[in-house]
């Protein structure tokens, strides 16, 4: 049986490599290299993320981009280029819109790979700089737990919804915020990854999350590739109007996800391999 996708990462963090010039490594939204340097690398592989019945090229490039910029945005980094890696099956010729939809927020398209391949797949890397890149275990309990935009429209939209990574908003937070990742896994998961990093507890009131129309509480709580951010802040700090306080970093351990009654809801957002 596979392991969870955190203890994969886990595992690779143990094997890794080593260098003087890497500052922040595996298990944080990017990697961080010397002079400011941020990096990141996401998949796309259909039949896992993706139809192709359901997504045209340019959505499935753009979608892959997202996710990548998403992950600068969390690192309150700002984006220089793309690398794409496409692994494309036997007939396909939508390559040129496929790229369209990767280079689709402005950032160029530098380079990649291209391979055959038994399923379309499109592996993206984003290189950023980050002043003062922000990472996920510098919370503190009484911090805030604040999220930019609304949770669950995802889900509500099939799937099928264009992301907006949170650039502008992840370079304002990084002003303030102690600790921040992005919301591709849903809030439920990716709250006690911040809060494991950062050595917290934490609660999340759920009534107060800021659900997109039609989106269920589960929606909001569970839902994968929102694309929002997750960011503490210290709890005299202003909260801005991009964004919703959900709860706070707590001194008692794990994470409690309380409805409106106050009783722990056990939910779980995605995970590739559970």
């Amino acid at each position: 049986m596979m392991l969870p996708e955190d203890e994969l990462i886990g595992l690779l963090a143990r094997v890794a490599g080593h260098s003087s010039g890497i500052t922040v490594g595996i298990g944080d939204d990017a990697a961080v290299l010397d002079g400011g340097l941020v990096v990141a690398t996401d998949m796309l592989v259909e039949g896992v993320h993706f139809e192709r019945g359901r997504l045209d090229a340019a959505a499935i490039g753009a979608r892959a981009a997202a996710a990548n910029l998403s992950d600068l945005a969390a690192m309150g980094a700002e984006p220089i280029c793309l690398l794409a890696a496409l692994g494309l099956p036997e007939g396909f010729g939508e390559v040129e819109a496929l790229s369209a939809g990767v280079a689709s927020y402005g950032v160029p398209l530098a380079g990649g790979d291209l391979s055959r391949a038994p399923v379309l797949t499109v592996a993206v890397t984003a290189v950023g700089r980050a002043e003062r890149p922000v990472l996920r275990s510098g919370g503190r309990p009484g911090d805030l737990l604040i999220v930019t935009g609304e949770l669950g429209a995802q889900v509500v939209s099939g799937y099928t919804r264009r992301v907006t990574p949170r650039l502008v908003e992840g370079a304002a937070l990084a002003e303030v915020a102690t600790a921040m990742l992005d919301l591709s896994d849903g809030i439920a998961e990716d709250v006690p990854r911040l809060a494991a990093a950062s050595g917290t507890g934490a609660v999340v009131y759920l009534a107060d999350l800021p659900r997109a129309a039609g989106a269920t509480i589960e929606h909001a709580a569970c839902g994968g590739e929102d694309y929002e951010l997750l960011a503490a802040l210290p709890p005299d700090a202003d909260v801005p109007g991009f964004a919703t306080v959900v709860g706070c970093l707590t001194d008692e351990p794990g994470v409690r996800l309380l409805d409106a009654s106050g009783t722990h809801r056990d939910l779980h957002g995605w995970d590739h391999f559970r």
